[in-house]
């Protein structure tokens, strides 16, 4: 019975160590640019200083997965952009740990900018079963952050095995160029709005998952604050109007915000032209240049000076 667990052990390792080495091969030739793929990690570099590092969800992430999109946002910060932000929802959870590797990694960001969603305290879908897992690679270090940070068992075992399969090894780059489309004015329904409203918020506003995801956010301010780095709040705009748990997530906010050492900025209003938009919540490439020039730069031009 003993040389039978022995054997299986060895079995074990001996696999674990082959798929190992062969994941390592094979990802060691992917090289993406952010507007190339839904990976933070395969566009994170190493020992790299950023004027910006930017965190959020689809918001945010639409600055940098198109290429004019990206183009537009460095040029009209003159600053060179980090891009950590997450497509479909992403959470506060997902936003530390990248933002963690990020540092980890030896890169550095003299500001960082969380483009937040009042949603996002509210989801535990966008927090603990994110499709993050799906687009990043299997590293080490990662995969012992979800460990250490107790990160649900499920989504850790979707995120290794998801690293064996079709889809993975032979994915290519996807290159999105621009987002030219207008939104029509009939889109613009307070109907179609409370079922994206709905979408959001599929885990209702229960205040259990506020307090948990806030303690999140804490940990991000802090790690922003002890690595020296500033650190802004920018609620981005959309044509949604005030969001269920827009108002508790302000005025948590505004309690935290003098002792957490950030700013906030509610923008959720400030661009209400539908042309702006590719969809209710989204800017389209030349709305995402407007948003950057007239009310993003203005937050971090101090920072210029």
């Amino acid at each position: 019975m003993r040389l039978f667990i022995i054997k299986s052990v060895l079995f074990v390792a001996l696999n674990v160590a082959v798929g190992w080495a062969v994941l390592t091969l094979h990802d060691v030739r992917l090289h993406y640019a952010r507007w190339e793929t839904d990976s933070v990690l395969l566009t994170t570099p190493k020992h790299s200083a950023f004027d910006v590092a930017f965190l959020g969800s689809s918001h945010a992430y639409q600055f940098s997965r198109l290429r004019k999109n990206k183009e537009a946002t460095e040029r009209e910060l003159g600053m060179r952009v980090a891009n950590l932000a997450l497509p479909t929802g992403g959470g506060i959870r997902p936003a530390r740990f990248l933002l963690e590797h990020f540092c980890e990694q030896g890169n550095r960001a003299k500001q960082v900018v969380y483009f937040l969603d009042p949603f996002v305290f509210y989801s535990t879908g966008a927090n603990d079963s994110h499709k993050f897992i799906y687009f990043e690679p299997l590293r080490c270090s990662f995969l012992k952050k979800l460990i250490v940070n107790r990160y649900p068992l499920r989504s850790i075992l979707t995120y290794i095995r998801s690293k064996f399969s079709y889809d993975w090894f032979f994915q290519q780059a996807e290159p999105l160029d621009e987002q030219p489309y207008v939104l029509e004015p009939e889109a613009v329904d307070p109907a179609r709005i409370q079922v994206r409203m709905k979408s959001l918020y599929g885990d209702g506003l229960r205040e259990e998952n506020f307090l948990r995801y806030a303690g999140e956010f804490k940990k991000i301010a802090d790690y922003c604050r002890e690595k020296g780095m500033a650190f802004h709040v920018i609620v981005p705009p959309t044509l949604l109007g005030p969001e269920p748990g827009a108002a508790r997530m302000f005025a948590w906010l505004d309690e935290q915000k003098a002792a957490g050492g950030f700013d906030v900025h509610d923008f959720s209003g400030a661009m209400p032209d539908r042309k702006d938009y590719y969809n209710l919540d989204h800017l389209n490439t030349p709305g995402v240049e407007r948003f950057i020039r007239d009310f993003v730069r203005p937050v971090l031009a101090p920072a210029r000076r």
